[in-house]
Order: structure tokens, then C-alpha cells, then sequence
């Protein structure tokens, strides 16, 4: 994919995204978040609530009720459809799917002013297989027809652990401490025609070991705009450190063919570094009484300084904008089950960081979601995304995607209070 695209399969596996674009760097950055903020097109920066986790702004483990617990676990699928060119210049379509747990997290209080959270969730994701063939007149004269093979799969996975602290009255701040980790597997099959018995088939993988911490810091703030406090505005800010990733990569080539015996070649290890750029969120909200959430927020990180490790393209400024809303009619309506539910529905606009073709790949796609409420603020979550990323100009590939998130939130409260038995 240099970057005409030579032939798309239709591709299935439990992974978590199918993306040709995975093939670049360390992999398709999706939206981060759990299903709550996912259906809102992604926002995070001013969202705090004591009935969810908000891990992207570690100012709102603050919000935690100083007497529950909450606990959230995730599942995602990913279908996307694609439309490109192969190396003939003909027009070519595929389909895939994939998916898998997205996310597990706990929160807790530790005082009235202090919160923690803890979990696991993706950063981004490698999934893809391309396939061209020789088109040399030479080689196909003396050899045949060869096959090429290029895939991929894996990804890094960020585990946090952080808190937040509310020094004084509608202000919080907070950081996670984060280490990312994961393998980015890649594979490249050279495939002779049955007919070339003096060739032999050949088969080098690599994959590369992701293990290193960083953090980042968050900071939110509430503003009422009446005495009554009925409505506010919120705003909030994350700040995630950069970091020299460590990386060890691993090789190993499998020779095979029809008059030679198998055998694996394995290449000595090395260590090297990739680096992770700072990133800036920013966002503001409107708050009206406890029905009407509204938000929109901004995310820069500049990767143009970054090398990506196994390519030669340019990497690119990643900026992001994303607006999001939710709307409940009444929490605690007693009559109607219908009043009591959490509409949302959001839309995004990227810049991602790859360059192909002269060209910057950008996504954008809007979002819907529900939370269905249950006992003790309990609720099922769920969100679905619907987007585009890549192009088909400059011979480039069109992805549509469609995305659902189901998630559950489990609130347990009063978590730390003395139960008496008579």
C-alpha cells in the first residue's frame, strides 16, 4: 500500500479494529472512552458524573460519591467496508469485522474530596491484510506470477491507575499514571508459482514489544450562572505527557518450498525507542439542572516530530473536534421508564497523524447512545458510531465503519456503610 491499495479480502478475527490505515506507525488511534462518552462523539474533558468513569480527565475521579463503588466492563464490535483500487487501477470493494472485550475499570472514593479509578482500555489498534501480485514483465516471463502477502495484527493497551482531588468547591484537579503495553505483530508472505520449483516460498514476521509508563494531568471546573443552580458551565483540560517509548522487536523468517526442507531463521533482538508527543484536550460544557449536558472540546498532538518505526511516511499534526450532548428528562420519575433514560448523540471531526500520498487521512462520523437505568444507578450503556476515514482520491482507500459499544456500569452504593442486621 504505497499507497495504491493492490487487493482487499474480506477479513475476520477477534481483534480490535480491521483498518488497511493499521498498517502505518503504531496503528488506528480510535476514539478513546467508555460507552457513556463514546455516544457523545467522544467528548470527555468537562464530563464528571459519580455514576461513571471518566478515565480521559482524571479530574472527575473527584466526583465519586464518598460512599459507592462503581465498577465498568465494555465489549465492542467493528464493522467497516472499504473501496478502493488494486495495482491494476480497478476498482475493488471488501467487508470485515471485528471485536472484542473493550474495556474493564473500577472507581472508588477515599474521602469526601478524593477519588480513584483503575482499569484497562485500548490505544490503539493494528488489524489488516493486503495481498498484490508481481507485475514486472520480466519477472513474470522467467518466474510467474508471485504473490505477495502483507498482514497485520495487535495493538497497545494503556493501564491506568490514577486520582483526583477536589481542593475547594467546584474545582478539581487529578492525574493517572499510565503504562502502555501490547505487541505489534506484522507478517510478509512471498508466494512462488507451484510451477517455479527453484524458488522457495518465504515467510518473515517481526513483532515489536511495547512496554514504558507516562501520565497525564487533568483539571476541571464548574461555574454556575444563577443562584438557583440551574445552570453552569464546565470546563476542563488534560494535559498527557510525552514519552520515549521502549520498543523490542523480534524477527524470524520461515523458508519453505517443494525441494527444500522447512526452516526458521530466528534474528537477534533489539531495543529501541518511539515517541509518544504530548497531547492537549481542552473543552467546555453547559449544564442545565440535572437534564441537559452539552459540550464541545479540542485535542492537539503533534506527531510531525515522531518517526514512525516501519515506514518511511510522514507523520502529521493529529487534531481532533468533537461535540456531544445528552438529554434526560427526569432521573427520578416513577412512573415512566422512558423519562428516566439518558439520550445522547454526538459527532467528531480528525485529523489523524498519517500523511499518504500528500495527503492528510481524516475521519469524521457522528454517534448515538442510551443509558438504560437500573437499581442503584446501575445502567446498561450503549453507543454506536457511524464514520469514514481515508479517501478514494489520489488512489487511496474509502473506509466506512460502524461501531457499537456495549457497556455496563455497576454502582454499588452505600458501598462503605455498616449494614446492621436486627
Amino acid at each position: 500500500m504505497g499507497f495504491t491499495l493492490a487487493a482487499l479480502e474480506v477479513f475476520s478475527q477477534n481483534i480490535y479494529t480491521y483498518s488497511p490505515y493499521s498498517r502505518f506507525g503504531i496503528g488506528i488511534i480510535p476514539t478513546h472512552g467508555f460507552s457513556q462518552t463514546r455516544a457523545m462523539g467522544g467528548v470527555s474533558q468537562s464530563v464528571r458524573s459519580p455514576y461513571m468513569i471518566n478515565y480521559l480527565n482524571p479530574a472527575s475521579y473527584a466526583a465519586q460519591d464518598s460512599m459507592s463503588f462503581t465498577f465498568d466492563f465494555g465489549l465492542e464490535s467493528n464493522n467497516s467496508s472499504f473501496s478502493g483500487y488494486d495495482q491494476y487501477l480497478n476498482k475493488v470493494s471488501a467487508s470485515s469485522s471485528a471485536g472484542g472485550i473493550h474495556h474493564i475499570a473500577i472507581a472508588f472514593p477515599v474521602s469526601k474530596k478524593i477519588g480513584m479509578a483503575a482499569g484497562i482500555a485500548p490505544y490503539s489498534s493494528v488489524g489488516y491484510r493486503l495481498i498484490r501480485f508481481e507485475t514486472d514483465p520480466y519477472i513474470l516471463s522467467t518466474i510467474g506470477r508471485i504473490k505477495y502477502e502483507h498482514a497485520g495484527k495487535g495493538g497497545i493497551n494503556q493501564l491506568f491507575v490514577g486520582a483526583g482531588y477536589a481542593p475547594f468547591k467546584n474545582f478539581s484537579i487529578g492525574a493517572n499514571f499510565i503504562y502502555y503495553f501490547g505487541s505489534l505483530d506484522y507478517n510478509n508472505n512471498i508466494i512462488f508459482p507451484s510451477s517455479s520449483y527453484s524458488y522457495t516460498n518465504a515467510s518473515v514476521g517481526s513483532s515489536i514489544m511495547v512496554s514504558d509508563v507516562s501520565f497525564n494531568v487533568g483539571f476541571q471546573y464548574r461555574l454556575f450562572l444563577d443562584e438557583d443552580k440551574n445552570n453552569s458551565l464546565g470546563f476542563g483540560v488534560t494535559v498527557d505527557a510525552g514519552s520515549d517509548i521502549n520498543m523490542k522487536y523480534k524477527w524470524l523468517t520461515k523458508l519453505e518450498g517443494s525441494t527444500y526442507v522447512d526452516s526458521l531463521i530466528p534474528h537477534p533482538q533489539s531495543k529501541s525507542k518511539f515517541k509518544l508527543p504530548t497531547g492537549v484536550n481542552s473543552g467546555i460544557s453547559y449544564t442545565f439542572k440535572d437534564k441537559l449536558f452539552a459540550t464541545a472540546e479540542y485535542y492537539y498532538q503533534d506527531w510531525t516530530k515522531t518517526e514512525a518505526f516501519n515506514t518511511t511516511l510522514q507523520m502529521g499534526k493529529m487534531e481532533a473536534f468533537r461535540l456531544g450532548v445528552e438529554f434526560t428528562p427526569n432521573r427520578s420519575d416513577l412512573k415512566s421508564y422512558l423519562k428516566k433514560i439518558s439520550y445522547r448523540a454526538g459527532g467528531f471531526y480528525n485529523k489523524t497523524n498519517l500523511i499518504i500520498n500528500s495527503r492528510q487521512i481524516e475521519e469524521y462520523g457522528i454517534s448515538l447512545g442510551f443509558g438504560l437505568p437500573f437499581r442503584n444507578n446501575t445502567s446498561f450503556n450503549l453507543s454506536a458510531e457511524l464514520g469514514r476515514r481515508g479517501t478514494n482520491e489520489n488512489y487511496l482507500i474509502k473506509e466506512s465503519f460502524f461501531v457499537l459499544n456495549l457497556g455496563i456500569t455497576f454502582h454499588d452504593s452505600p458501598w462503605f456503610f455498616k449494614r446492621k442486621y436486627y
